[in-house]
């Protein structure tokens, strides 16, 4: 089980490393919520740079030495509907 920073640190460590500082700043992830019981959260981002979003979380293949995927389920233009 993985708690809120550890996946927050994994993601910015994956868009650094596959698009450094620049593609980081304009990704502009935020971790809105995460759930550690459910291990499941929202991430925001700049819509123009939604595949490289993607991307990068693809690319998280471990957090703290364990081995760890994180799934998009769902995409939206709105916080809102995420939780609902």
């Amino acid at each position: 089980m993985f708690n809120e920073k550890e996946v927050q640190d994994a993601v910015m460590e994956s868009i650094l490393q596959l698009y450094g500082l620049k593609g980081l700043s304009l990704i502009a992830p935020t971790l809105i919520e995460f759930d550690e019981k459910d291990q499941r959260g929202i991430i925001r981002c700049n819509h123009s740079y939604l595949r490289l979003m993607r991307a990068s979380l693809a690319y998280v293949t471990s957090i703290r030495g364990s081995g760890a995927s994180i799934i998009v389920k769902k995409v939206s233009g709105t916080i809102k509907s995420l939780k609902s």
